[in-house]
């Protein structure tokens, strides 16, 4: 049989294994036939966040199958890196040698299926150690919050230097303040020494008295004879 005919017939077998879903023949003319096979990691109903879809690409070549297929995989870029999906990839070539000179692809498939479950336990491993990633690190950090900071004497020269400027701007401010509130309530001296037209007040009163008219008029007579006005001057 030839190396046509090998592949034709395989395409045929294949599709009536798997679904419309999950193969597609993506060039039926030879020499340049190729085809990639959909597999989901959750075979059940209830989906999870974890599920991921993987295809597998398979291309042959001439003399196929007495050359192994060209193998790609993708759909799990995201979920895996490069490294590992090559190794995964690496997997399969060995298997397609293992069967070198017979239709290989169901049993690359059926390698592909047992890797899956090897991409999931890696997954699944990978996912719980970022939360005790996570983990680690908020108990790092609340242990730091109980330890402090470690003094050198650099770090406490900055910060004396930093408490002493504050200090001293306190110390200043305050002192303003109190200054202020001294201004707004000066004492009889010292207003009389800050107002030099005080001086003046007390020798103009008394320079006044002399000058002072006594309008008689404006008292009764009766009351005025009553009043004993040179009593002073009699005990001179």
């Amino acid at each position: 049989m030839s190396h046509q005919e090998q592949q034709e017939q395989e395409i045929e077998a294949l599709e009536a294994i798997y679904s419309e879903e999950e193969i597609q023949v993506l060039s039926r003319e030879y020499p340049t036939i190729e085809l990639s096979i959909e597999l989901k990691s959750n075979q059940y109903e209830d989906p999870t966040d974890d599920d991921f879809d993987v295809t597998l690409g398979i291309e042959f070549p001439e003399k196929y199958p007495d050359e192994i297929p060209i193998i790609t995989l993708s759909g799990i870029e995201d979920a895996f890196t490069e490294e590992r999906i090559a190794e995964a990839i690496e997997k399969l070539k060995a298997v397609a040698e293992e069967n070198l000179g017979m239709v290989m692809v169901f049993a690359i498939v059926s390698a592909l299926q047992d890797e899956i479950g090897e991409l999931v336990e890696v997954k699944k491993q990978a996912k719980e150690a970022k939360v005790e990633i996570e983990k680690e690190k908020k108990e790092a950090e609340s242990r730091k919050k109980f330890e402090g900071t470690i003094v050198t004497p650099d770090s406490f020269r900055a910060w004396k230097e930093k408490f002493d400027l504050e200090r001293k701007a306190e110390v200043d401010a305050a002192e303003k303040e109190r200054l202020a509130n001294l201004a707004g309530r000066l004492t009889g001296r010292q207003l009389f020494l800050r107002d030099a037209t005080l001086n003046l007040s007390d020798v103009t009163l008394i320079g006044a008295q002399d000058e002072v008219e006594i309008d008689e008029s404006l008292f009764d007579n009766e009351e005025l004879e009553g009043l004993d006005l040179d009593s002073d001057e009699d005990e001179e």
